[in-house]
């Protein structure tokens, strides 16, 4: 038996309350894309081995749940594709799930994508990656208990399939890597207190001008929403990144970005990645175009146009004789 487990990236759209004094913490929204994905195989065998890139990545996540359910006797991964790791498209969470779900359809396990996620250690801060894992599209969490004992992964309060006009142009700048592991836990630690005004200006741009956006379509006012979300999430993040962005280079291209006529932009989670908002290929090309000329005198990078992913992660049941075609 041999599985195919591909999974779509993610744009991590901002945070919702930073302050907790309502009992909850963070909160966030985000989006699915269709690309870069995971795609990983995975066949069933004694003892665990692995090839393709990030092997020792993909090992780790294996071994971590193979603790947790010994039943599986061993298994076969190989990566044929991956997400840039470290760079805000959510590559950890969708990595660790399609390991952890693999390996569950080899082993029979009745396990859930939550489950898997509580045992991975994903979701401690933003339940957007699994979200976009399960289902795909727009998605915002509820955050956890401010005071411990949170329950992995935060609980999804909305999604919704965006239209199917829109576009992201996602640039990825030739830049350091956003934090992660250790790193981020401790910049999450040193963020300075955050008032429960921001979290009331936040949640309202999200109920009462994103979200209904989404539910009528309106492109203009749901990138209006994100911007500004982007600008007050920045400016709370500014003491342990640097500025309102992760660095000058993604700030100068989200300022022409939006001079440029994007309908809204911003970093996703701790950059380098950003992204703008379009509707048609036309705005999409002309965005992306000014993307690349941009990061060419800026040391380098990629961009490129995606669609909102409107369904999240597929497993596929190979025959065996194709495994590692």
């Amino acid at each position: 038996m041999a599985v195919l487990v591909k999974t779509p990236a993610r744009l991590h759209l901002g945070f919702l309350d930073l302050n907790g004094e309502l009992g909850r913490l963070y909160g966030s929204i985000g989006v699915a894309i269709e690309r870069p994905n995971v795609v990983l195989e995975a066949r069933l065998a004694h003892g665990l081995t692995v090839e393709g890139p990030e092997a020792e990545r993909v090992a780790a996540f294996a071994e971590a749940f193979l603790r947790h359910f010994p039943a599986v006797p061993g298994a076969h991964l190989r990566l044929r594709s991956g997400i840039p790791a470290h760079v805000g498209l959510g590559s950890g969470t969708q990595l660790a799930l399609a390991v952890g779900t693999a390996l569950a359809r080899l082993g029979g396990l009745g396990v859930t994508v939550d489950e898997i996620a509580a045992r991975m250690g994903r979701g401690v801060h933003s339940g957007i990656g699994v979200a976009a894992f399960r289902y795909g599209g727009f998605v915002v969490d509820g955050g956890h208990p401010a005071g411990g004992g949170r329950s992995l992964p935060p609980p999804l309060l909305f999604r919704a399939r965006l239209p199917p006009e829109w576009r992201f142009v996602v640039a990825i700048p030739e830049v350091d890597r956003g934090l992660s592991g250790e790193r981020e836990q401790a910049a999450f630690r040193g963020l300075p207190p955050s008032s429960a005004g921001l979290a009331e200006k936040l949640c309202r741009y999200l109920l009462m001008q994103m979200l209904p956006a989404v539910v009528e379509g309106d492109a203009a006012r749901f990138g209006q929403a994100l911007t500004e979300i982007q600008r007050l999430v920045g400016d709370s993040f500014a003491a342990v990144q640097g500025g309102r962005y992760a660095n000058p280079v993604s700030g100068r291209l989200i300022d022409l970005w939006l001079e440029a006529g994007a309908l809204g932009a911003g970093q996703s989670s701790w950059g380098p990645t950003v992204y703008a908002l379009a509707v048609g290929e036309e705005q999409a090309t002309a965005l992306e175009r000014s993307a690349r000329e941009f990061l060419e005198h800026q040391g380098g990078g990629e961009a490129f146009t995606v669609r909102p992913a409107r369904r999240g992660a597929t497993v596929r049941v190979l025959p065996e004789d194709t495994a590692s075609a």
